[in-house]
């Protein structure tokens, strides 16, 4: 027996200390700069290479808010009905949809959402032990894996 949409309550995050996704833009980039490095080309191209592809890496996760900026989301809401609402420094209330592609792990919690309409149209989150209070962590971590329960018994129920 399921609750009613009613009895499951609101769970806001408040995700603008979050961490892990700056380190891992930065170790992405120190990634690109050993690349750079190692290729077997003359200095001038290694270094032409490391230029290019750092900037189209930086701005890549620029864009997705990883590396800073105004569309860095600031808080994520999962509503009763099920709807997800983000938040970033410059738009309230976008209206998203949680991606079958997010992942869950017992400390981490890889979401994607699908913003219709939107630039970019897919966001994406990594959430480490440590970058939201362990409560909430571990709120959203049960009911994404009761919410993902359901959707596969229902998917089930249908065949």
């Amino acid at each position: 027996m399921s609750l009613p949409d009613s009895a499951i309550p609101t769970l806001t995050l408040d995700v603008r200390s979050r961490r892990s996704e700056r380190r891992l833009g930065a170790l992405a980039l120190l990634g690109v700069a050993a690349a750079a490095m190692l290729l077997p080309i003359p200095p001038l191209a290694a270094a032409l290479f490391f230029v290019i592809a750092a900037s189209l890496v930086g701005f890549g996760l620029w864009w997705q808010g990883w590396l800073g900026g105004t569309d860095r989301l600031t808080a994520v809401s999962w509503l009763s009905d099920g709807s997800w609402r983000l938040a970033s420094a410059t738009r309230q209330n976008i209206p998203a949809t949680l991606s079958a592609s997010s992942r869950i792990g017992s400390r981490w919690l890889w979401l994607r959402w699908h913003i219709p309409g939107a630039h970019p149209r897919h966001r994406s989150m990594l959430i480490l032990k440590g970058d939201v209070l362990p409560a909430e962590l571990r709120r959203l971590n049960a009911r994404l894996r009761l919410e993902s329960v359901s959707l596969c018994a229902l998917a089930g129920a249908g065949r």
